[in-house]
């Protein structure tokens, strides 16, 4: 049976702002499930959740059609892993202690047939985002935690919802960071990874660089896009007409740095 798996990243589920939440928890759903029959193996590659933090004994109390179906899987043949991204920073342990999934604060590699995949969420690389850099230390300073779950959870998830609505609302990066993200996942390249697979901007895209592969995964709000690798063979893809969601773009424009 050939070595597979799927990535996917930025569902962004729980998010009161889009009126279709519960109509693309159950394409999520569905396309997890379908998947997982497969004995695919899964890595969700950052920001499923709109916010997600836990406290001591509470959680979020929506989306449990999801969180349910996230425990199936785990408990089937398939792997599943989690990437944090920046909306799921505070992922404890309830993820691994309770559902069996792999949760992953930083980056990973990945072995598809005989290629090395680096996957990342992408929160942070490009090098004019400081200012996040900043902020993300803040936001997991271990203090800081303790002290948001002094606010009751009543309060304090919906006001966390409406920060992270301000961020997702911000839009897709302009040329300048799609620059930046294009020159990290080259640095990575270079290091003998023969793909690079992140998520963020929610703008799938899928460049050939010198025979090697670099794929933003788009996002399950408007694209529906994912990443299916068989035997190191890498494809984007859209849900639910698993079509490749356009054909890649080979750039000699880069070739320079790999030579």
């Amino acid at each position: 049976m050939p070595n597979s798996a799927i990535f996917l990243s930025d569902a962004h589920i729980g998010a009161n702002s889009l009126s279709d939440d519960k109509a693309r928890e159950r394409k999520l759903i569905q396309f997890l499930e379908h998947f997982a029959e497969l004995n695919t193996d899964i890595y969700i590659v950052g920001d499923l959740y709109e916010f997600w933090f836990e406290y001591k004994e509470v959680i979020p109390n929506k989306n449990i059609p999801l969180l349910a179906c996230l425990y199936r899987l785990a408990e089937g043949n398939a792997q599943v892993h989690y990437i944090r991204g920046n909306h799921d920073l505070w992922i404890g342990s309830f993820f691994s202690d309770e559902l069996g999934i792999a949760v992953h604060k930083t980056a990973i590699a990945v072995k598809s047939g005989n290629k090395n995949i680096y996957v990342t969420h992408g929160d942070g690389l490009a090098a004019q985002d400081s200012g996040y850099r900043l902020l993300k230390r803040i936001f997991t300073n271990k203090l800081n935690i303790k002290l948001f779950r002094w606010i009751h959870p009543d309060l304090g998830i919906p006001l966390a919802k409406k920060f992270s609505q301000v961020s997702r609302d911000k839009g897709e990066p302009d040329f300048a960071w799609e620059t930046q993200y294009r020159e990290f996942a080259i640095s990575k390249l270079l290091e003998n990874f023969d793909g690079f697979i992140m998520g963020h901007t929610h703008w799938p895209l899928h460049e050939i660089l010198s025979q090697k592969h670099y794929i933003n995964l788009g996002d399950w709000i408007n694209h529906f896009t994912y990443c299916e690798a068989i035997d190191g063979n890498l494809t984007l893809k859209q849900w639910p007409s698993k079509k490749v969601y356009q054909e890649a773009k080979i750039r000699t424009d880069f070739d320079h740095h790999f030579k």
